[in-house]
């Protein structure tokens, strides 16, 4: 699993490509609620797969918490059908989905349209950022 995250303002895009293991998605959500909680997030999920209900089902945890920590909800971007009905059955109250990632960044007004700054989630745990 590989996670890339991108600032678009106040705006935190959390890209996911591979598959997601419960090896992998435990510190991935703990690296995420460190760093992001209560923050205006989207989860792109256009190029995640999952293997198995173990990673999914912390993956799903991830996404509540999110909802559950902010003001603002959570969005996800390019789900797959299978993964947008398990992600809908979550008794979440704010989470949006949407197919491409600009209309999702665009619906959130933006504090700094000029800030961008990327960085990848390398081990799971820490950022690294990309210059």
């Amino acid at each position: 699993m590989e996670a890339q995250v991108k600032r678009h303002g106040d705006i935190t895009v959390i890209s996911i490509r591979g598959a997601l293991t419960i090896e992998e998605t435990q510190p991935f959500r703990e690296a995420c609620l460190k760093h992001f909680s209560g923050q205006k997030v989207i989860f792109n999920m256009a190029q995640a797969n999952f293997v198995g209900s173990t990673g999914l089902q912390a993956f799903l945890e991830t996404l509540k918490a999110f909802d559950a920590g902010s003001e603002h909800g959570v969005r996800v971007v390019g789900a797959k059908s299978e993964f947008r009905r398990m992600i809908s059955s979550l008794e979440a109250r704010r989470i949006e989905f949407f197919e491409q990632e600009a209309p999702a960044i665009k619906e959130w007004p933006l504090l700094c349209e000029a800030g961008l700054a990327s960085h990848s989630i390398l081990d799971s745990t820490s950022l690294e950022t990309e210059e």
